[in-house]
């Protein structure tokens, strides 16, 4: 399964690491790294350094689709605002006009992380 990643840039330009401190942050161009064809961008020289130590530590879980989505078979964009870390893995969610996933997937949460890694797994 592909990666969300339009034009490379991975996580709409959002520094992966800051998600990790409950904030985030968007990040900026000039300070970027490149893991597995996706382009990250950082607030900071030190949330690169991190990333760049250990990079499969940041990266969002299921390519960066929303979470909530990926558990019903479905690759659905983000909102880069609406995220959570579970289990030390970060977690995107799509929150729009479509509504929020992040709540309804809070719901059901050990029942929708089990149903989303079985689908990412198995394509």
């Amino acid at each position: 399964m592909a990666v969300n990643n339009a034009d490379k840039l991975a996580v709409r330009g959002y520094d992966v690491v800051s998600y990790f401190s409950g904030e985030a942050k968007i990040g900026d161009p000039a300070i970027s790294s490149e893991h597995e064809g996706s382009v990250y961008y950082f607030s900071n020289e030190k949330n690169k350094d991190a990333f760049d130590a250990t990079p499969d530590k940041y990266k969002p879980a299921y390519g960066g689709w929303c979470a909530f989505a990926m558990s019903e078979g479905k690759q659905i964009d983000i909102d880069p605002r609406s995220f959570k870390v579970i289990n030390g893995k970060l977690h995107l969610f799509y929150n729009g006009v479509g509504g929020d996933t992040k709540s309804m997937w809070e719901e059901n949460e050990s029942e929708r992380l089990k149903k989303a890694a079985d689908v990412w797994q198995s394509n």
